[in-house]
């Protein structure tokens, strides 16, 4: 009897045994696949040697200006899980805060390698004559407290008349000094492009892009880039939260929120706008996701464009941003989406630019 008991128990002391060795192991996968990080694809900038993640952390709200405001933990905390969820590319400005998102970009990257790291920022357009173009990028360096920048922009064409030659032969100099990697033009349209690169090399372009505003589509730049192997990384993906599917025409934004002033938070063009974020979600349904990812995925997927920036305001945007990349559409829904992608933005009237509703032609 005794040794029918031994028994007993020991078979009984086995089976819990292996039921918290399978519950281990289910617990332990389940960790994994919480924590699973999304495959993220490097892309070379135009014919440098220069690669961007395909898709870059958009540091803008990070400067606490034109957004309403921002906390720097949240923004450390954004660039962090970036860089833990693969993506290696920030986009930054001294104009974004006057030098805060640079001086916040700076601060998070000490605790990464600088060599696998991408970090961009661009010139102002008061600093483009010939005697600040240096002055100015050394203050980028010194916010970053980085000795190098990887990409650095000429932000804005001259308001004011100075002569883009000027300002190519310092950013020639700046990078012939190894000051600065890659030049880049932000908002030129196809001419200034064509003055610009009479004085030295264009590796890359960052123009506004996304599904309701596509206008290097049509104004020839898309092509021309395409042509000469200029890179583009283009900026407001989800035109300043329009396809993320959160707002609806009630939205209204206050006064120190650029919003406010948009072309496409304006009337009908605020509707129809709508209306294309309306039509992803049957996309974002069908293959699990938010609207805000599938339109994020279509644009990383639109020939010529190298990868675009996503702005995120903490760690829980850049979980959600992450999303959009390790899979694709179908090339059928792919096609869908940019059709009626072009019946609205195709169809909008040449505003000055994507932050300014005066209509110019």
């Amino acid at each position: 009897m005794l040794i029918c008991l031994t028994t007993f128990f020991n078979s009984v002391t086995h089976i819990i045994s292996i039921v918290k060795n399978s519950r281990n192991i289910w617990y332990n996968n389940v960790c994994h696949i919480l924590t699973l990080e999304v495959d993220i694809v490097m892309k070379r900038l135009g014919n440098s040697d220069v690669k961007v993640s395909d898709q870059i952390l958009g540091c803008w709200v990070m400067g606490g200006s034109y957004w309403g405001g921002a906390e720097d933990r949240d923004s450390l905390e954004a660039i962090l899980r970036a860089y833990e969820g693969g993506i290696n590319t920030f986009d930054t400005a001294y104009i974004y805060g006057r030098g805060r998102s640079e001086r916040i970009v700076g601060q998070a990257a000490k605790s990464m390698p600088r060599e696998e790291i991408t970090v961009i920022t661009k010139l102002w357009k008061t600093e483009m004559e010939k005697d600040k173009v240096i002055p100015a990028c050394e203050n980028s360096l010194r916010a970053l407290d980085m000795d190098y920048i990887d990409v650095y922009f000429i932000h804005w064409p001259s308001d004011t008349g100075v002569p883009i030659g000027e300002t190519m032969e310092q950013m020639m100099k700046l990078k012939e000094s190894g000051k600065i990697r890659c030049i880049g033009l932000s908002n030129f349209n196809l001419e200034q492009m064509k003055e610009a690169m009479k004085y030295g090399e264009v590796d890359v372009i960052q123009p506004c892009y996304s599904l309701v505003w596509r206008e290097i589509d049509r104004d020839g730049i898309l092509d021309f880039c395409i042509e000469n192997n200029i890179g583009i990384i283009s900026y407001s993906t989800l035109a300043q939260g329009i396809l993320t599917g959160k707002f609806d025409e009630n939205t209204t934004f206050p006064s120190d929120d650029g919003r406010s002033r948009a072309p496409l938070f304006q009337g009908e063009y605020y509707k129809g706008a709508l209306k294309v974020t309306e039509q992803l979600k049957p996309f974002a349904e069908k293959y699990g996701k938010t609207v805000a990812q599938v339109a994020i995925n279509w644009t990383m997927h639109k020939e010529g464009i190298t990868a675009p920036i996503v702005g995120a305001r903490n760690a829980r945007q850049v979980e959600e941003n992450l999303k959009a990349s390790g899979w694709k559409l179908s090339e059928e829904d792919w096609q869908k989406i940019d059709e009626f992608s072009k019946e609205y933005a195709y169809n909008l009237p040449k505003f000055r630019s994507f932050f300014d509703a005066t209509i110019v032609e």
